[in-house]
């Protein structure tokens, strides 16, 4: 019976417009975006409490640091210059 039923919901499926296509696409996406967060969540979780230093990997060292302004970008391209120009 359950066979038959998932048939005939295909049958429907198969038989949708692009709009409606669409539109079932959207409510499919938002009915399992909360638990694809979910399981996200909780891949991140696990993540770090088996591999703390792995967890540190996509962070900044010394904490908060404030991102480089593209000034500190030139100053120090600028430096590393130099110190190859004085090594020569």
């Amino acid at each position: 019976m359950a066979d038959r039923n998932l048939e005939k919901l295909a049958d429907k499926i198969i038989k949708l417009t692009p709009d409606e296509g669409e539109q079932l696409a959207l409510i499919i996406q938002a009915k399992l975006l909360p638990e694809m967060q979910r399981q996200r969540q909780g891949l991140l979780e696990q993540q770090q409490t088996m591999n703390p230093q792995m967890a540190r990997m996509g962070q900044r060292p010394g904490g908060n640091m404030p991102m480089p302004t593209s000034r500190d970008a030139a100053r120090q391209g600028l430096l590393q210059w130099k110190q190859k120009s004085l090594r020569k």
